[in-house]
């Protein structure tokens, strides 16, 4: 999947609102080595860019598992963004303050913020598309890599992030971050698609897909086959 940025800014003028619009386009690369990275290039127009952009490759579950830095299950607390100057370019981010359910694996500090390119000051707003965006009450399992050094501090982007989602019935499952169920560990490498969270689906969702108790345990599981700690 490729990963825009649209920033949307509006001005007021005697003439009434305008709107203007500028698209940076943020290839993400994947280099496959002994850990899993991910690089980025950035190219800002006044205008819609062409781009030579890369997809963001879907990594397997043994890869989505060990290049984490941590793997957490949360609750969005507060989500707040501004602007910053970094590298001469001025640019929104948003900080997600996160409530720690449960640490899988790793350590996460405390208090966890998670930091990402995008977000709305005023009437400027900053758009990544590609990625999911985190609202207050958000439950999720999440992948965390590079928190404060990638524009987006999930491994592997939009493949990190896993959403729990809670039928009427009680029942909860977990999701992909399109919110299609994930019915199996190895559905992480599946291609990530737009709007395919059909009502068939999501029938089938509360039978069948993965609870967070199922995905969780199957998550330590990888991460003792590799050696490291996972928490109890």
């Amino acid at each position: 999947m490729d990963i825009t940025c649209v920033i949307r800014q509006t001005f007021n003028s005697m003439f009434g609102q305008f709107r203007y619009t500028s698209r940076a386009v943020w290839c993400l690369m994947q280099m496959r080595c002994s850990k899993w990275l991910i690089r980025l290039c950035w190219l800002l127009g006044s205008t819609a860019t062409a781009a030579h952009a890369t997809t963001v490759v879907p990594p397997s579950f043994t890869e989505l598992v060990n290049g984490s830095d941590y793997i957490v299950r949360t609750v969005v607390k507060s989500v707040s963004s501004e602007w910053r100057e970094q590298s001469g370019h001025r640019n929104i981010f948003t900080r997600v303050e996160l409530e720690i359910l449960e640490v899988v694996s790793g350590a996460p500090p405390r208090p966890l913020i998670l930091e990402m390119l995008g977000g709305r000051v005023g009437d400027n707003e900053m758009v990544v598309h590609g990625v999911s965006q985190f609202a207050v009450g958000d439950e999720d399992i999440l992948f965390v890599r590079g928190n404060g050094r990638q524009f987006y501090p999930l491994t592997a982007a939009m493949h990190g992030r896993y959403p729990v989602v809670r039928e009427k019935s009680g029942r909860a499952f977990v999701a992909r971050s399109n919110h299609t169920p994930l019915f199996d560990t190895s559905d992480v490498s599946l291609p990530m698609e737009e709007n395919v969270f059909s009502p068939a689906l999501r029938a089938n969702a509360a039978t069948s897909a993965l609870t967070p108790e199922e995905f969780v345990k199957q998550i330590r599981a990888a991460v003792k086959a590799n050696g490291r700690k996972s928490q109890p």
